[in-house]
């Protein structure tokens, strides 16, 4: 339940999912994380598993229908996707990266759909009792942006900040200059689900996007939480990554609970964080996580088709 008590700071009390009757913003990006993820089945309350797996897709096809299955959810917004070119071999779940061929198949046919793509990375903090060296951003940034910025699609750069750490004003302020060498219109996110996280003063050219990936509590709570993320970083742009498996169901394991029980779980959820927004210039992304689920009783849930 950590990521739910970053929330609690944030908040302090939990709202109730009511129907939308007016909205104070609207979406500028919505899309997909990818790799996206799998659910597990009935009645799983241990964690590491219920918090899914990364799946890779069989086809091109497949990717862009998740993209544009929750993107139709909110006309007018930009169909958008973090694309991880990172290691994820040393995540939680551990994950299987795509080859260099694949990734540029499925960033040519992004390109021909008019798809938004941010190349995320996941950087590491050093580990010397297991030998393992910490990530050189900088090197990760310049690597990746040199490697496919022939791509059209390509908007900027992510950083996944759950195993590395915070990002100070001195970090991010590196990050941004070595991004920006490439081209001065590329944007760099930063993702952790606490705000002590994102960097306390270092705004750039006022076009950084602090993503907040809180989960592992009821949608309400949660709505609350992101949106009050929001309303303390305005008018930084900001996004939510929202559907995770692991609050698919209720985190005892109950159907009764979860995202799944939604009329319509990305829209409604997305409007949900909405309605509570402050600032209705602020530049907002909606990023849903789960494309498959396990569940016996969300079977149809499939947004690859």
């Amino acid at each position: 339940m950590r990521q739910l008590l970053q929330l609690v700071i944030l908040c302090a009390c939990a709202c109730s999912l009511s129907p939308v009757v007016a909205q104070s913003g609207h979406y500028k990006w919505t899309g997909a994380w990818i790799p996206t993820r799998v659910s597990a089945g009935d009645g799983i309350t241990e964690l590491d598993t219920k918090i899914g797996r990364f799946i890779n897709l069989p086809d091109k096809q497949s990717y862009l229908n998740v993209i544009s299955n929750i993107n139709r959810k909110f006309p007018g917004s930009t169909p958008w996707a973090t694309w991880t070119v990172g290691d994820l071999s040393r995540a939680i779940p551990a994950g299987q990266n795509l080859s260099d061929e694949q990734h540029e198949a499925y960033l040519s046919f992004m390109d021909e759909k008019g798809i938004t793509i941010f190349l995320e990375i996941f950087p590491y903090k050093a580990a010397p009792e297991k030998a393992l060296d910490g990530t050189d951003v900088n090197a990760e940034i310049d690597k990746w942006i040199k490697r496919f910025k022939h791509h059209k699609c390509i908007a900027g750069v992510g950083i996944e900040l759950e195993y590395f750490g915070k990002a100070t004003d001195v970090l991010v302020q590196s990050w941004d200059k070595t991004l920006k060498r490439h081209h001065p219109k590329y944007r760099l996110f930063l993702r952790h689900y606490s705000k002590d996280f994102m960097p306390p003063t270092y705004r750039g050219k006022g076009d950084l996007i602090f993503i907040c990936d809180a989960s592992e509590g009821s949608v309400s709570d949660l709505s609350e939480g992101l949106a009050a993320w929001a309303n303390f970083f305005a008018p930084t742009a900001c996004a939510f990554q929202i559907g995770y498996p692991a609050d698919e169901d209720g985190m005892n394991g109950s159907q009764e609970l979860g995202w799944w029980r939604l009329k319509d779980p990305i829209k409604d959820w997305g409007d949900s964080i909405l309605s509570q927004i402050n600032n209705k210039g602020q530049e907002l992304g909606l990023i849903w996580v789960t494309s498959k689920s396990g569940k016996s009783y969300n079977k149809t849930w499939d947004l690859t088709r």
